[in-house]
Protein backbone atom coordinates (compact mmCIF):
# COMPACT_ATOMS: atom_id res chain seq x y z
CA UNK A 1 0.00 0.00 0.00
CA UNK A 2 3.20 2.37 0.48
CA UNK A 3 3.83 1.70 -3.37
CA UNK A 4 0.22 2.80 -4.16
CA UNK A 5 0.16 6.22 -2.36
CA UNK A 6 3.31 7.19 -3.89
CA UNK A 7 2.02 6.58 -7.24
CA UNK A 8 -1.21 8.31 -6.21
CA UNK A 9 0.56 11.28 -4.81
CA UNK A 10 2.96 11.20 -8.42
CA UNK A 11 -0.51 11.10 -10.15
CA UNK A 12 -1.93 14.09 -8.09
CA UNK A 13 0.94 15.66 -9.04
CA UNK A 14 1.13 15.75 -12.88
CA UNK A 15 -3.14 16.82 -11.96
CA UNK A 16 -2.50 19.61 -9.80
CA UNK A 17 0.10 20.81 -12.27
CA UNK A 18 -2.10 20.62 -15.35
CA UNK A 19 0.31 18.26 -16.79
CA UNK A 20 -1.26 16.05 -19.01
CA UNK A 21 1.24 15.10 -21.52
CA UNK A 22 3.10 14.09 -18.08
CA UNK A 23 -0.20 12.64 -16.84
CA UNK A 24 -0.51 10.81 -19.69
CA UNK A 25 3.12 8.89 -19.64
CA UNK A 26 2.97 8.38 -16.19
CA UNK A 27 -0.31 6.56 -16.39
CA UNK A 28 0.67 4.54 -19.72
CA UNK A 29 3.48 3.50 -17.42
CA UNK A 30 1.63 1.35 -14.67
CA UNK A 31 -0.41 -1.92 -14.50
CA UNK A 32 -3.70 -2.62 -15.70
CA UNK A 33 -4.79 -3.57 -12.02
CA UNK A 34 -2.62 -0.20 -10.47
CA UNK A 35 -4.63 1.82 -13.21
CA UNK A 36 -8.19 0.60 -12.13
CA UNK A 37 -7.07 1.03 -8.20
CA UNK A 38 -6.17 4.73 -8.91
CA UNK A 39 -9.39 5.19 -11.29
CA UNK A 40 -11.28 4.20 -8.42
CA UNK A 41 -9.81 6.81 -5.65
CA UNK A 42 -9.96 9.87 -7.78
CA UNK A 43 -12.79 12.49 -7.78
CA UNK A 44 -15.21 12.27 -10.77
CA UNK A 45 -13.45 15.19 -12.45
CA UNK A 46 -10.43 13.66 -12.00
CA UNK A 47 -11.26 10.14 -13.16
CA UNK A 48 -12.87 11.37 -16.76
CA UNK A 49 -9.03 13.49 -16.99
CA UNK A 50 -7.17 10.27 -16.90
CA UNK A 51 -9.72 8.63 -18.81
CA UNK A 52 -10.28 11.15 -21.50
CA UNK A 53 -6.16 11.35 -21.98
CA UNK A 54 -6.12 7.40 -22.96
CA UNK A 55 -6.01 5.71 -26.53
CA UNK A 56 -9.04 4.07 -27.83
CA UNK A 57 -7.53 0.97 -26.52
CA UNK A 58 -6.69 2.08 -23.43
CA UNK A 59 -9.69 3.23 -22.69
CA UNK A 60 -11.26 -0.09 -23.64
CA UNK A 61 -9.14 -2.14 -21.86
CA UNK A 62 -9.42 0.07 -18.70
CA UNK A 63 -13.22 -0.04 -18.68
CA UNK A 64 -13.20 -3.34 -17.86
CA UNK A 65 -11.69 -3.28 -15.06
CA UNK A 66 -13.26 -0.29 -12.83
CA UNK A 67 -15.29 -0.63 -9.78
CA UNK A 68 -18.90 0.05 -10.69
CA UNK A 69 -19.24 4.03 -9.70
CA UNK A 70 -16.26 4.96 -11.70
CA UNK A 71 -17.64 2.51 -14.46
CA UNK A 72 -20.97 5.06 -14.00
CA UNK A 73 -19.14 8.47 -14.14
CA UNK A 74 -17.39 7.81 -16.83
CA UNK A 75 -20.19 6.16 -19.30
CA UNK A 76 -22.37 9.18 -18.07
CA UNK A 77 -20.12 11.42 -19.25
CA UNK A 78 -19.58 9.76 -22.62
CA UNK A 79 -21.17 10.31 -25.34
CA UNK A 80 -22.90 7.58 -27.92
CA UNK A 81 -20.11 7.60 -30.32
CA UNK A 82 -17.15 6.95 -27.88
CA UNK A 83 -19.11 4.57 -26.06
CA UNK A 84 -20.05 2.51 -29.69
CA UNK A 85 -16.82 2.72 -30.54
CA UNK A 86 -15.28 1.42 -26.90
CA UNK A 87 -17.76 -1.51 -27.60
CA UNK A 88 -16.76 -2.64 -30.76
CA UNK A 89 -12.73 -2.96 -29.39
CA UNK A 90 -14.10 -5.31 -27.02
CA UNK A 91 -14.62 -8.73 -27.21
CA UNK A 92 -18.94 -9.20 -27.39
CA UNK A 93 -19.28 -10.48 -23.74
CA UNK A 94 -17.16 -7.50 -22.29
CA UNK A 95 -19.23 -5.30 -25.43
CA UNK A 96 -22.23 -6.51 -23.45
CA UNK A 97 -21.21 -6.18 -20.12
CA UNK A 98 -20.45 -2.12 -20.81
CA UNK A 99 -23.61 -1.95 -22.72
CA UNK A 100 -25.90 -3.32 -19.89
CA UNK A 101 -24.68 -0.85 -17.80
CA UNK A 102 -25.65 2.05 -19.87
CA UNK A 103 -29.11 4.11 -19.11
CA UNK A 104 -32.14 2.19 -20.83
CA UNK A 105 -32.97 5.68 -21.93
CA UNK A 106 -29.00 5.81 -24.20
CA UNK A 107 -28.99 2.40 -24.62
CA UNK A 108 -30.93 1.77 -27.97
CA UNK A 109 -29.30 4.76 -29.16
CA UNK A 110 -25.17 3.01 -28.58
CA UNK A 111 -26.29 -0.57 -29.18
CA UNK A 112 -27.43 1.00 -32.99
CA UNK A 113 -24.16 2.36 -33.42
CA UNK A 114 -22.20 -0.97 -32.37
CA UNK A 115 -20.53 -2.53 -35.03
CA UNK A 116 -22.32 -6.02 -34.08
CA UNK A 117 -25.69 -4.37 -33.35
CA UNK A 118 -28.08 -7.24 -33.71
CA UNK A 119 -25.74 -9.81 -31.26
CA UNK A 120 -25.44 -7.63 -28.95
CA UNK A 121 -29.15 -7.11 -28.76
CA UNK A 122 -30.16 -10.06 -28.65
CA UNK A 123 -27.70 -10.90 -25.72
CA UNK A 124 -28.43 -7.60 -24.16
CA UNK A 125 -32.28 -9.26 -23.88
CA UNK A 126 -31.06 -11.82 -21.02
CA UNK A 127 -29.51 -9.41 -18.82
CA UNK A 128 -26.39 -8.76 -17.17
CA UNK A 129 -26.63 -11.27 -14.92
CA UNK A 130 -27.65 -14.60 -16.64
CA UNK A 131 -25.60 -16.99 -18.81
CA UNK A 132 -26.30 -15.33 -21.86
CA UNK A 133 -25.48 -12.27 -20.30
CA UNK A 134 -21.65 -13.19 -19.54
CA UNK A 135 -20.85 -15.38 -22.57
CA UNK A 136 -18.36 -15.14 -25.35
CA UNK A 137 -19.12 -16.04 -28.86
CA UNK A 138 -15.13 -16.70 -29.14
CA UNK A 139 -14.78 -20.67 -28.90
CA UNK A 140 -14.05 -23.82 -30.77
CA UNK A 141 -15.73 -26.82 -31.66
CA UNK A 142 -15.06 -29.27 -33.78
CA UNK A 143 -17.72 -32.47 -35.13
CA UNK A 144 -17.45 -35.60 -33.16
CA UNK A 145 -16.99 -37.72 -36.49
CA UNK A 146 -14.00 -35.89 -37.71
CA UNK A 147 -10.09 -37.18 -36.66
CA UNK A 148 -7.50 -36.37 -34.04
CA UNK A 149 -5.61 -35.31 -37.81
CA UNK A 150 -7.96 -32.57 -39.02
CA UNK A 151 -8.46 -31.41 -35.49
CA UNK A 152 -4.51 -31.04 -34.91
CA UNK A 153 -4.55 -29.08 -38.54
CA UNK A 154 -7.34 -26.63 -36.96
CA UNK A 155 -5.25 -25.89 -33.52
CA UNK A 156 -2.34 -25.36 -35.86
CA UNK A 157 -4.28 -22.19 -37.38
CA UNK A 158 -5.18 -20.72 -33.89
CA UNK A 159 -3.75 -17.22 -33.48
CA UNK A 160 -1.78 -16.36 -30.70
CA UNK A 161 -3.82 -14.48 -28.63
CA UNK A 162 -6.48 -16.82 -28.71
CA UNK A 163 -6.58 -19.34 -25.94
CA UNK A 164 -8.82 -22.16 -26.12
CA UNK A 165 -9.37 -24.44 -22.61
CA UNK A 166 -11.96 -26.56 -24.14
CA UNK A 167 -12.45 -27.84 -27.86
CA UNK A 168 -16.04 -28.68 -27.85
CA UNK A 169 -17.74 -31.46 -30.04
CA UNK A 170 -21.19 -30.80 -31.85
CA UNK A 171 -23.06 -33.97 -33.56
CA UNK A 172 -24.64 -33.85 -36.99
CA UNK A 173 -26.91 -31.11 -35.79
CA UNK A 174 -24.52 -28.63 -33.40
CA UNK A 175 -26.02 -30.03 -30.79
CA UNK A 176 -23.07 -30.52 -27.68
CA UNK A 177 -21.63 -33.43 -27.14
CA UNK A 178 -18.46 -33.09 -25.00
CA UNK A 179 -15.58 -31.59 -24.59
CA UNK A 180 -11.72 -32.37 -25.10
CA UNK A 181 -8.46 -30.57 -24.28
CA UNK A 182 -5.92 -28.96 -26.58
CA UNK A 183 -3.39 -31.32 -25.19
CA UNK A 184 -5.44 -34.62 -25.51
CA UNK A 185 -6.14 -33.90 -28.93
CA UNK A 186 -2.12 -33.42 -29.53
CA UNK A 187 -1.20 -36.58 -27.96
CA UNK A 188 -3.87 -38.78 -29.31
CA UNK A 189 -3.39 -40.79 -32.19
CA UNK A 190 -4.14 -39.25 -35.33
CA UNK A 191 -6.41 -41.45 -36.47
CA UNK A 192 -9.20 -41.53 -33.49
CA UNK A 193 -12.66 -40.11 -33.72
CA UNK A 194 -13.39 -37.03 -31.62
CA UNK A 195 -15.89 -38.69 -30.09
CA UNK A 196 -13.92 -41.42 -28.77
CA UNK A 197 -11.90 -39.18 -26.61
CA UNK A 198 -14.22 -36.57 -25.93
CA UNK A 199 -15.51 -36.29 -22.22
CA UNK A 200 -19.24 -35.20 -21.47
CA UNK A 201 -19.75 -31.84 -19.91
CA UNK A 202 -22.23 -29.75 -17.99
CA UNK A 203 -23.74 -27.03 -19.82
CA UNK A 204 -26.15 -24.20 -18.57
CA UNK A 205 -29.17 -22.29 -20.83
CA UNK A 206 -28.96 -19.10 -21.55
CA UNK A 207 -31.41 -17.86 -18.75
CA UNK A 208 -29.33 -19.44 -16.43
CA UNK A 209 -28.78 -16.92 -12.98
CA UNK A 210 -24.82 -16.34 -12.97
CA UNK A 211 -24.79 -17.46 -9.43
CA UNK A 212 -26.43 -20.92 -10.74
CA UNK A 213 -23.38 -21.22 -13.87
CA UNK A 214 -20.55 -20.37 -10.76
CA UNK A 215 -21.83 -22.95 -8.83
CA UNK A 216 -21.78 -25.31 -12.00
CA UNK A 217 -18.48 -24.72 -12.80
CA UNK A 218 -17.47 -25.31 -8.60
CA UNK A 219 -19.54 -28.64 -8.79
CA UNK A 220 -18.17 -29.59 -11.87
CA UNK A 221 -14.29 -28.38 -11.83
CA UNK A 222 -14.80 -26.40 -14.93
CA UNK A 223 -12.71 -24.44 -16.53
CA UNK A 224 -15.24 -22.88 -18.78
CA UNK A 225 -18.97 -23.44 -18.82
CA UNK A 226 -20.77 -23.50 -21.85
CA UNK A 227 -23.95 -22.65 -22.87
CA UNK A 228 -26.85 -24.46 -24.62
CA UNK A 229 -30.39 -23.82 -25.77
CA UNK A 230 -33.10 -26.25 -24.90
CA UNK A 231 -31.90 -28.37 -27.88
CA UNK A 232 -28.48 -28.47 -26.93
CA UNK A 233 -27.19 -26.38 -29.67
CA UNK A 234 -24.34 -24.74 -28.50
CA UNK A 235 -24.60 -21.24 -28.10
CA UNK A 236 -21.81 -19.79 -26.80
CA UNK A 237 -19.14 -19.92 -23.31
CA UNK A 238 -18.76 -18.28 -20.30
CA UNK A 239 -14.55 -18.01 -19.53
CA UNK A 240 -12.56 -18.45 -16.54
CA UNK A 241 -12.16 -14.55 -16.02
CA UNK A 242 -15.98 -13.95 -16.15
CA UNK A 243 -16.58 -17.03 -13.13
CA UNK A 244 -13.99 -15.41 -10.90
CA UNK A 245 -15.74 -11.89 -11.44
CA UNK A 246 -19.13 -13.69 -10.90
CA UNK A 247 -18.02 -15.47 -7.71
CA UNK A 248 -16.57 -11.83 -6.16
CA UNK A 249 -19.80 -10.20 -7.44
CA UNK A 250 -21.77 -12.58 -5.77
CA UNK A 251 -19.63 -12.60 -2.58
CA UNK A 252 -19.62 -8.42 -2.53
CA UNK A 253 -23.85 -8.85 -3.01
CA UNK A 254 -24.59 -11.24 -0.22
CA UNK A 255 -22.25 -9.31 2.14
CA UNK A 256 -23.53 -6.07 2.03
CA UNK A 257 -27.16 -7.67 1.71
CA UNK A 258 -26.35 -8.91 4.77
CA UNK A 259 -25.67 -5.22 5.77
CA UNK A 260 -29.03 -4.00 4.69
CA UNK A 261 -27.46 -2.27 1.40
CA UNK A 262 -29.91 -2.05 -1.74
CA UNK A 263 -27.10 -1.58 -4.24
CA UNK A 264 -23.33 -3.08 -4.38
CA UNK A 265 -21.83 0.53 -2.63
CA UNK A 266 -18.57 1.32 -3.33
CA UNK A 267 -16.07 2.89 -0.87
CA UNK A 268 -15.89 5.75 -2.31
CA UNK A 269 -19.64 6.02 -3.31
CA UNK A 270 -20.34 9.75 -2.92
CA UNK A 271 -22.19 10.85 0.83
CA UNK A 272 -25.20 11.18 -1.31
CA UNK A 273 -25.03 7.92 -2.61
CA UNK A 274 -24.24 6.18 0.11
CA UNK A 275 -26.83 7.71 1.79
CA UNK A 276 -29.88 6.65 -0.77
CA UNK A 277 -28.50 2.74 -0.54
CA UNK A 278 -28.56 2.86 3.15
CA UNK A 279 -31.59 4.59 4.42
CA UNK A 280 -34.20 2.02 3.21
CA UNK A 281 -33.70 -0.84 5.71
CA UNK A 282 -32.55 1.31 8.22
CA UNK A 283 -36.26 2.42 8.16
CA UNK A 284 -36.89 -1.33 8.43
CA UNK A 285 -34.40 -1.71 11.24
CA UNK A 286 -35.96 1.29 13.30
CA UNK A 287 -39.36 0.00 12.63
CA UNK A 288 -38.32 -3.71 13.81
CA UNK A 289 -36.54 -2.01 16.40
CA UNK A 290 -40.05 -0.28 18.21
CA UNK A 291 -41.47 -3.36 17.46
CA UNK A 292 -39.17 -4.43 20.42
CA UNK A 293 -39.55 -1.40 22.26
CA UNK A 294 -42.79 -2.24 22.52
CA UNK A 295 -42.04 -5.44 24.56
CA UNK A 296 -39.92 -3.73 26.61
CA UNK A 297 -42.29 -0.77 27.42
CA UNK A 298 -45.35 -3.51 28.22
CA UNK A 299 -43.09 -4.86 31.03
CA UNK A 300 -42.36 -1.74 32.39
CA UNK A 301 -43.10 -2.43 36.07
CA UNK A 302 -41.07 -5.38 36.04
CA UNK A 303 -37.87 -3.17 35.00
CA UNK A 304 -38.85 -0.50 37.40
CA UNK A 305 -39.29 -2.81 40.88
CA UNK A 306 -36.51 -4.90 39.53
CA UNK A 307 -33.44 -2.84 37.84
CA UNK A 308 -31.28 -6.25 37.76
CA UNK A 309 -33.56 -7.06 34.22
CA UNK A 310 -32.64 -4.08 32.51
CA UNK A 311 -29.07 -4.85 33.53
CA UNK A 312 -28.89 -8.03 31.65
CA UNK A 313 -31.22 -7.20 28.56
CA UNK A 314 -28.72 -6.52 26.34
CA UNK A 315 -26.44 -9.88 27.51
CA UNK A 316 -29.72 -11.74 26.63
CA UNK A 317 -30.67 -9.84 23.18
CA UNK A 318 -26.69 -9.77 22.57
CA UNK A 319 -25.59 -13.42 22.88
CA UNK A 320 -29.22 -14.43 20.83
CA UNK A 321 -28.25 -11.97 17.90
CA UNK A 322 -24.76 -13.66 17.76
CA UNK A 323 -25.83 -17.23 18.13
CA UNK A 324 -28.72 -16.28 15.58
CA UNK A 325 -26.06 -14.58 13.26
CA UNK A 326 -23.67 -18.26 13.16
CA UNK A 327 -26.52 -19.51 12.09
CA UNK A 328 -27.62 -17.22 9.55
CA UNK A 329 -24.39 -16.93 7.78
CA UNK A 330 -24.19 -20.69 7.28
CA UNK A 331 -27.59 -21.27 6.02
CA UNK A 332 -27.61 -17.72 3.85
CA UNK A 333 -23.99 -18.97 2.28
CA UNK A 334 -25.31 -23.10 1.72
CA UNK A 335 -28.46 -21.65 -0.41
CA UNK A 336 -26.11 -19.85 -2.20
CA UNK A 337 -23.72 -22.21 -3.36
CA UNK A 338 -27.03 -24.55 -4.08
CA UNK A 339 -26.15 -26.59 -1.37
CA UNK A 340 -29.42 -27.07 1.30
CA UNK A 341 -32.98 -26.93 -0.67
CA UNK A 342 -36.39 -26.36 0.76
CA UNK A 343 -36.98 -30.31 1.76
CA UNK A 344 -34.18 -29.87 3.66
CA UNK A 345 -35.75 -27.65 6.17
CA UNK A 346 -36.62 -30.40 9.00
CA UNK A 347 -33.27 -32.32 9.22
CA UNK A 348 -31.88 -28.28 9.47
CA UNK A 349 -34.28 -27.15 12.49
CA UNK A 350 -33.38 -29.99 14.33
CA UNK A 351 -29.74 -29.51 14.01
CA UNK A 352 -29.57 -26.03 14.23
CA UNK A 353 -32.12 -26.23 17.36
CA UNK A 354 -29.96 -29.24 18.63
CA UNK A 355 -26.88 -27.22 18.64
CA UNK A 356 -28.84 -23.70 19.88
CA UNK A 357 -29.46 -25.93 22.93
CA UNK A 358 -26.17 -26.93 23.93
CA UNK A 359 -24.38 -23.37 23.13
CA UNK A 360 -27.61 -22.10 25.08
CA UNK A 361 -27.13 -24.27 28.35
CA UNK A 362 -23.10 -23.55 27.86
CA UNK A 363 -23.09 -19.71 27.78
CA UNK A 364 -26.75 -19.72 29.85
CA UNK A 365 -24.89 -21.48 33.00
CA UNK A 366 -21.85 -19.15 33.06
CA UNK A 367 -24.24 -16.18 32.45
CA UNK A 368 -26.57 -17.79 35.33
CA UNK A 369 -23.86 -17.51 37.80
CA UNK A 370 -22.43 -14.14 37.14
CA UNK A 371 -25.84 -12.66 37.71
CA UNK A 372 -26.26 -14.69 41.09
CA UNK A 373 -23.14 -13.21 41.93
CA UNK A 374 -23.88 -10.08 40.88
CA UNK A 375 -27.21 -9.46 42.44
CA UNK A 376 -27.03 -12.27 44.79
CA UNK A 377 -30.93 -13.73 44.04
CA UNK A 378 -30.73 -17.07 42.83
CA UNK A 379 -33.92 -17.31 41.08
CA UNK A 380 -33.11 -14.43 39.14
CA UNK A 381 -29.68 -16.29 38.01
CA UNK A 382 -31.79 -19.34 37.22
CA UNK A 383 -34.24 -16.62 34.77
CA UNK A 384 -31.50 -15.41 32.96
CA UNK A 385 -29.91 -18.30 32.17
CA UNK A 386 -33.30 -19.89 30.93
CA UNK A 387 -33.91 -16.61 29.28
CA UNK A 388 -30.44 -17.15 27.15
CA UNK A 389 -31.01 -21.04 26.57
CA UNK A 390 -34.79 -20.04 25.60
CA UNK A 391 -33.17 -17.33 23.00
CA UNK A 392 -30.24 -19.86 21.63
CA UNK A 393 -32.98 -22.63 20.36
CA UNK A 394 -35.12 -20.13 18.86
CA UNK A 395 -32.16 -18.27 17.48
CA UNK A 396 -31.48 -21.81 15.69
CA UNK A 397 -34.98 -21.90 14.94
CA UNK A 398 -35.31 -18.65 13.07
CA UNK A 399 -31.75 -18.76 11.69
CA UNK A 400 -33.12 -21.50 9.53
CA UNK A 401 -36.61 -20.65 8.54
CA UNK A 402 -36.33 -16.97 7.73
CA UNK A 403 -33.66 -17.87 5.06
CA UNK A 404 -35.07 -20.57 3.81
CA UNK A 405 -39.21 -18.70 3.33
CA UNK A 406 -37.35 -16.01 1.66
CA UNK A 407 -35.51 -18.04 -1.22
CA UNK A 408 -38.80 -20.03 -1.51
CA UNK A 409 -40.82 -16.76 -1.91
CA UNK A 410 -38.56 -15.62 -4.58
CA UNK A 411 -36.58 -12.65 -2.27
CA UNK A 412 -32.75 -12.55 -2.00
CA UNK A 413 -32.16 -14.75 1.70
CA UNK A 414 -28.81 -12.24 2.07
CA UNK A 415 -30.82 -9.53 1.85
CA UNK A 416 -33.62 -9.36 4.73
CA UNK A 417 -32.78 -12.47 6.46
CA UNK A 418 -30.61 -10.39 9.02
CA UNK A 419 -33.38 -7.22 10.40
CA UNK A 420 -35.75 -9.86 10.72
CA UNK A 421 -33.73 -12.52 12.87
CA UNK A 422 -32.33 -9.89 14.82
CA UNK A 423 -35.66 -8.32 15.34
CA UNK A 424 -36.92 -11.95 16.47
CA UNK A 425 -34.21 -12.46 18.86
CA UNK A 426 -34.95 -9.48 20.73
CA UNK A 427 -38.32 -9.78 21.52
CA UNK A 428 -37.84 -13.34 22.19
CA UNK A 429 -34.82 -12.31 24.72
CA UNK A 430 -36.95 -9.62 26.40
CA UNK A 431 -39.92 -11.41 26.48
CA UNK A 432 -37.96 -14.61 28.46
CA UNK A 433 -36.04 -12.12 30.69
CA UNK A 434 -38.66 -9.71 31.71
CA UNK A 435 -41.65 -12.50 31.49
CA UNK A 436 -39.87 -15.24 33.48
CA UNK A 437 -38.67 -12.18 36.21
CA UNK A 438 -42.16 -11.13 36.47
CA UNK A 439 -43.25 -14.74 37.91
CA UNK A 440 -40.40 -14.86 40.03
CA UNK A 441 -41.75 -11.36 41.21
CA UNK A 442 -45.56 -12.76 42.31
Amino acid sequence: MEDYEKIRESLMQFIEQGDDKGLKEYFSTLELPLKAYLIGHLSENEKLLVFSLLSLDGKAELITELDDYSLEVIIRALDSDALSRIADTLDIDEAVDLLSEVSVQRRDEVVNKVRNAGQVRSLLEYGPETAAGKMTLKYLSLKGDEDIEKAQKRLRRVKEEEEYKYIYVLDQGGRLKGYVTPWKILISDPNTKLNQIALPIRSVTPDTDQEDVANVAIDYDLLQVPVADNFGHLLGVITIDDLFDVVEEEATEDIQHLGGLRVIETAFFPPRRSFNSRIPWLYVKLFSALIAAMVVGYFGDVIHAFIGAAIFMPVVAAMGGGAGTQTLSIIVRSIALGEVRYEDVKRLLWKEVSVGFMTGISVGVVSSLIAYLWKGNPLFGLVVGLAIIINHISAGLFGVLIPMVLEKIGVDPAHASSIFLTTITDVVGFIALLGLTKIIMT
